[in-house]
């Protein structure tokens, strides 16, 4: 393995309001100038019971994710990168996408982003356990095949950390589209991604709490990325 140097500017795909973070948060640091878009940070204009509501204390689903902006907001910046929020609804508020194939919905956003950024490298969540992470990877594999630009997935914490399993078994599903390339494992200065994740307030108990062990390892470090390459 070697060690990863992406070429910039480089841009992060984050499904959720905290993704990027939790999973890239010590890369981000180290990489200052990093864009980060997260796909999934859209609401309807309804009142609503579900998870960002229960998190945020706002049942108003437009003001749960305000709140939830404002702390990615904080965060990202912190870490030296720039939040960028596209209004595509995340799985809480399920009953309210489009009929379409939302995986195509998103292919076709992502798609729209990056031809106006035009970044040099682009990561994508490798898509683990969450239905979400696995509909934004799902596009962004689409994305990166025969892409002329440098395209990275990274490993989804704390998930990758709690189940090992399903971290492999994706692995393998991947390999049979794309080849992909390790590099070391991404570690930083201690603390900062502590920090960082303390800025989401209304997340940091809830995740922890459903995945304690995972959670605090993901806070020491072990981010691991591939390099996306077309089979040969």
């Amino acid at each position: 393995m070697s060690k990863l140097e992406p070429a910039q500017p480089v841009l992060v795909l984050s499904p959720h309001l905290d993704d990027a973070v939790l999973s890239c948060g010590y890369f981000l640091y180290a990489n200052p100038s990093t864009t980060v878009v997260t796909v999934l940070a859209g609401a309807p204009e309804i009142f609503h019971e579900g998870y960002n509501s229960k998190t945020t204390g706002k049942p108003y689903a437009p003001d749960a994710i305000s709140v939830r902006r404002d702390e990615d907001r904080k965060a990202v910046e912190y870490l030296g990168a720039t939040p960028v929020w596209l209004d595509l609804l995340d799985a809480d508020y399920g009953e309210y996408r489009p009929p379409r194939d939302y995986v195509d919905v998103i292919h076709d956003e992502i798609a729209r982003v990056l031809d106006e950024t035009r970044p040099a490298s682009i990561f994508a969540p490798l898509g683990l356990m969450h239905s979400d992470h696995l509909a934004v990877s799902d596009a962004c594999i689409e994305l990166a095949v025969n892409s002329p630009v440098a395209w990275y997935l990274y490993m989804d914490l704390p998930y990758g950390l709690a189940n090992r399993r399903v971290l492999l078994k994706r692995l393998a599903k991947l390999s049979q589209h794309v080849q992909l390339v390790e590099f070391d494992s991404f570690d930083g200065e201690h603390g900062i991604k502590e920090r960082a994740v303390r800025l989401y307030a209304s997340q940091y108990d809830p995740t922890r709490r459903n995945f304690r062990k995972s959670f605090d390892a993901t806070m020491r470090g072990g981010e691991r990325f591939w390099r996306v390459e077309t089979l040969s």
